[in-house]
């Protein structure tokens, strides 16, 4: 990956993600009401992606080195993209695990692509994106306003009842619309507080966060809105102890658990039905068994029982399925997911693959380089999504995208030779 060898990183690297991005926030290239099982169905999509992936990798043979050498570096990962192809021997349904296979690696080759702009020129990297998404965002408000029947979801589509009046904007669901405003509440957080961009630029970026979490907050994506908000405050967070020296930055953090603790204390002594679990199930629109995960998961542990070492195949969940009829494509935990599809072993890499990613980001931070705190959010962000939604190692998810782009992106900045 050397710079005399290879050829100039600009924006032309991120076509390979908009593309992408087209194709998953938008329904024109999706089978109408699809769900994550289904969404291979389309041959219109199919081109898209193929042209998504095939530009990133024409990109990437342009810099010498990037595709070998970050793969070399990323064992963990390469191991399970192996164990997922040779899933498709004890699959009912083999095409599906070929085709989880291209999916993934076609994302790998996105990943690298916006990896290596996020390193050269991170104030491009995410003035492009928040442009993009600015756009994306008030698009979906003004159709989900002024075009209902599209923005959205009513008793046409063939869903869960529950799910009626709920924003979907552009997307099938209102999940998906809940994935994409996470993704704009990273990315707008991050070109607020890390990046040098302009007055305009900043103010476009608090704009865009507002009608951001307006959509989270009508599409009902609790899982996203939660964790966007946790992301204004936990960037904001570090961003203000960022400034501080050492002495100062620890009376900071032992200010900040005081008050805390204060405010629950209080809240506790006038209103202790605040903490109970009941309350907070209330106030976040749920019951206690999270909207039916509960069953699911249930489900899902009985399958893995089934089949524990290497689980029942990354084809989507359809062998599972063949024989647990849960009427849904997804266990809403991507830690259950995974042990389902791939079992104890693939569990065991993908923990030995989290183990070297939060190593590769504690070797930046001795580095005293700010940028690992809006990586460690995105990774951080990630995981605890797949609390509640499945997004691990799946085939078009942007959620996972985000979780490579991380990965890749800590692997070139700790071996730099760009």
């Amino acid at each position: 990956m050397n710079s005399t060898k290879s050829t100039t990183i600009g924006a032309l690297y991120l076509l390979p993600f908009f593309i992408f991005f087209t194709l998953i926030s938008t329904p024109f290239f999706q089978a109408e009401n699809a769900s994550p099982t289904q969404q291979n169905s389309s041959l219109l999509q199919q081109i898209m992606l193929s042209l998504s992936y095939f530009s990133a990798f024409i990109l990437l043979i342009k810099q010498p080195g990037v595709i070998s050498e970050t793969l070399k570096k990323s064992l963990p990962l390469n191991i399970l993209f192996f164990l997922m192809l040779i899933s498709a021997f004890w699959s009912s349904m083999p095409i599906k695990v070929i085709l989880s296979v291209i999916h993934n690696t076609g994302i790998t080759f996105i990943t690298l692509c916006m990896s290596l702009v996020l390193i050269k020129d991170k104030e491009k990297f995410f003035k492009y994106l928040l442009i993009a998404l600015f756009i994306y965002i008030t698009a979906t408000i003004i159709v989900s306003l002024f075009f209902p029947s599209i923005g959205l979801m009513t008793s046409a589509n063939k869903y869960d009842t529950s799910l009626i009046g709920r924003w979907k904007g552009l997307t099938t669901h209102p999940n998906s619309l809940g994935s994409i405003c996470l993704f704009t509440s990273w990315v707008t957080l991050s070109s607020y507080f890390y990046t040098k961009q302009t007055k305009f630029i900043k103010f476009l970026a608090i704009v865009t966060l507002t009608a951001n979490l307006y959509c989270l907050y009508k599409a009902n994506s609790m899982t996203s809105l939660l964790l966007s908000i946790a992301l204004i405050f936990g960037i904001g967070w570090f961003t203000y102890l960022g400034k501080s020296s050492g002495g100062i930055k620890a009376l900071k953090i032992l200010l900040a658990i005081f008050c805390f603790f204060t405010i629950c204390a209080f809240l506790y002594m006038m209103h202790p039905e605040y903490l109970s679990e009941k309350y907070f199930f209330y106030a976040i629109g749920r019951d206690s068994s999270l909207s039916g995960r509960e069953r699911l998961w249930q489900m899902g542990f009985r399958g893995f029982a089934e089949k524990p070492l290497l689980g029942w195949s990354y084809d989507s969940l359809v062998s599972f399925l063949t024989k647990y009829h849960m009427g849904f494509g997804t266990l809403h935990n991507g830690y259950l997911d995974l042990l389902v599809r791939g079992g104890l072993v693939s569990i065991f890499f993908f923990s030995i693959l989290l183990i070297q990613l939060f190593d590769l980001l504690i070797k930046q931070t001795t580095q005293n380089k700010s940028n690992y705190v809006f990586i460690l959010a995105l990774i951080i962000t990630v995981l605890a999504h797949n609390m509640t939604e499945s997004t691990l190692l799946t085939n078009t998810s942007l959620i996972w995208l985000m979780f490579l782009m991380g990965y890749f992106y800590s692997l070139m900045f700790n071996n730099q030779k760009i």
